[in-house]
């Protein structure tokens, strides 16, 4: 039970220069939660389990040919979910292979729900469509009424089933919510609203409860469709043309706890209303940011994503009250997933966060190559989830994930001899590590890092630059990078080894001096020629290198002989040891892997290389 969103809670000259903007972004799904009887399983968003996990490990991942923005169904051990491109899927859960396609015409970003049998759900003209759950086959389809004119569509969005007894209820962009039979698809009432209904129902003991785009949130008899009450939010006293944008449409959809329902809306605010008889309660403004996001609850907290405001929030549910606030490089439209004490939720930037419960702080995260729009869904163990790089991904969970609360991290950064990286690749990746709480330092300030032997073991430097100065390196095990690693500190190379590479001072001139790691950090790569460098081997992730976001397989130079290091995270076809870990005194580490020196990806796998713990 979900609904797409876009963005427009800045400005309309601001929105046109936002890159999502410049990169046509206009659609976003979002799931529902609700907690009340006969609704789909899917609504609820909070889920405990006997397991202590986090999700942030790439079982696999199935390309569906064009963005999945629905949330996942799970029965019986297939999922179920629709995309872009119009494709109905039909996957095993355990190691994606189709069971069965159904092919519409049009996009498929309603959420499926399931019952006797049958899978439920829309598409973007406005098609119901009841399939069978076996086979795939159509059952029988249903076509709401001709679409209402929308004068902001920047947005579309899915209003997706939500079961009731033998029927479900379903909102259309023709402006009215139905019932209909789960059998035949026959209407048993229709209500219509003031405006078109993205917002996925909500069941509240006998009533069903909706916002419109028209800045009406209602609650209706769920047995005879006659209105019980509404209520008017801010939006409805608002002009769009004078902003430019949007201000009055509710499309997040509304979950219940107690006697209360929470939903959010465009006009900035998040509203909790008595679910009895729609009396204020509190409200919550985001302003100038849109709240598309709908709720979780969780141990009288109520949690949420914003748009523009870039932050995923928890809120006391009787007051209102923010009690902590997480920052993200971007816009969190996609639901958040509650599993015992973490937060998952997804965002424009690609990442599936996982946050602590109680403070907001981020303990991991999973990287993807898109914008993530659909909503996780826990099964089993295993987490799922799609995205807008055409994938829908199963994580698996690990166990143990501690980070430092100490723990300093720095990036080095250089940009003027590009030995590895291209086309501002290095850029990409000091912005990633500097949006999750790196520190940028430059050349003249690395020596003096290295140099705090004190605090060695709550420090962490990645290398993204290839000139590390003669001050670091000379005197060979005596040098003020080797006594860094010896006294607890971690660096990482995400490419070549710096001291590969001797740099003239004054020229800039730069030379091959290979067999300097020998001296310099105990490794023996080879001679100081094209014999060290053995060629562009393919690789393939260990378990631990998986464990730690690496890529299933890449291409790089200097494999090595693996008993020369402690942990290997990859080897070459030759069976060398092409990314690793070695240790040193007092738990120092150098670890090294290659990330994609034209398009890099797994940029996760950084941060938790960072964090990680490899005993």
């Amino acid at each position: 039970m979900h609904q797409a969103f876009a963005d427009g809670s800045m400005k309309f000259n601001y929105m046109l220069n936002r890159k999502f903007f410049a990169r046509g972004i206009i659609l976003l799904m979002c799931l529902q939660q609700a907690v009340a009887q006969n609704s789909s399983p899917l609504q609820n968003r909070v889920i405990n389990t006997n397991y202590d996990l986090v999700y942030d490990n790439k079982a696999w991942a199935f390309n569906a040919g064009a963005p999945v923005r629905s949330t996942p169904l799970i029965k019986n051990g297939i999922i179920y979910f629709g995309t872009a491109g119009g494709d109905f899927f039909a996957v095993n859960k355990r190691n994606a292979a189709i069971k069965w396609k159904f092919h519409s015409e049009f996009a498929i970003h309603s959420s499926a729900s399931e019952a006797n049998g049958k899978i439920f759900f829309s598409d973007n003209k406005q098609t119901v469509y009841a399939l069978d759950e076996q086979s795939g086959k159509l059952a029988w389809k249903f076509d709401m009424e001709k679409k209402i004119e929308y004068p902001w569509r920047f947005d579309y969005y899915y209003s997706s089933p939500t079961l009731y007894g033998n029927d479900f209820f379903i909102g259309g962009d023709d402006g009215y919510l139905y019932r209909l039979s789960q059998a035949t698809g026959k209407i048993i009432w229709k209500f219509r609203a003031k405006g078109l209904i993205r917002s996925t129902p909500c069941i509240y003991k006998n009533s069903v409860m909706f916002g419109d785009t028209e800045a009406t949130f209602y609650s209706i008899d769920a047995k005879t469709g006659k209105k019980i009450w509404d209520f008017k939010i801010i939006g409805d006293s608002i002009d769009d043309y004078k902003y430019g944008y949007d201000k009055r449409a509710i499309t997040s959809s509304a979950v219940t706890s107690g006697n209360k329902v929470f939903f959010g809306a465009r006009d900035a605010c998040l509203y909790a209303l008595n679910a009895d008889d729609g009396k204020f309660i509190w409200k919550i403004s985001h302003e100038p940011s849109w709240i598309i996001s709908t709720v979780a609850i969780k141990d009288s907290l109520v949690i949420t994503g914003t748009s523009d405001g870039r932050f995923v929030q928890a809120l006391n549910m009787e007051t209102g009250k923010e009690i902590w606030k997480h920052h993200t490089s971007l816009a969190v439209w996609a639901s958040p997933l509650v599993n015992n004490d973490k937060v998952y939720a997804g965002g424009f930037d690609g990442q599936l966060l996982c946050l602590d419960l109680k403070t907001g702080n981020r303990i991991s995260e999973f990287s993807t190559n898109g914008i993530i729009f659909s909503s996780p869904v826990l099964s089993d163990s295993m987490l799922y989830f799609g995205s807008d790089d055409g994938n829908l991904y199963a994580l698996r969970g690990r166990k143990n994930v501690f980070v430092n609360p100490a723990l300093k991290r720095f990036v080095y950064y250089e940009n003027k001899m590009p030995v590895y990286f291209h086309g501002g690749s290095e850029a990409r990746i000091r912005n990633y590590l500097t949006a999750n709480e790196f520190t940028v330092i430059a050349v003249d300030t690395l020596a003096a890092l290295f140099s705090q032997y004190n605090d060695a073991k709550n420090m962490v430097i990645v290398s993204d630059g290839f000139y590390f100065p003669k001050k670091l390196w000379e005197g060979n095990e005596n040098s003020v990078l080797r006594k860094y690693l010896d006294a607890g500190g971690r660096l990482i190379f995400i490419g070549n080894n710096p001291l590969f590479y001797e740099v003239d001072e004054t020229t800039k001139e730069i030379n091959l001096n290979i067999p300097r790691t020998d001296s310099v950090l105990g490794i023996h790569v080879g001679g100081n020629d094209t014999r060290a460098f053995g060629g562009l081997f393919p690789s393939l992730a260990t378990e631990k290198g998986k464990e730690f976001g690496l890529p299933d397989f890449w291409v790089s130079n200097f494999g090595i002989d693996e008993k020369q290091v402690d942990i290997v995270l990859g080897r070459n076809e030759n069976g060398q040891a092409s990314a690793y870990v070695k240790k040193y005194n007092n738990g120092g580490r150098l670890i090294q892997v290659y990330i994609n020196e034209n398009l890099p990806m797994n940029l996760d796998a950084i941060i938790k290389l960072s964090e990680g713990e490899f005993e």
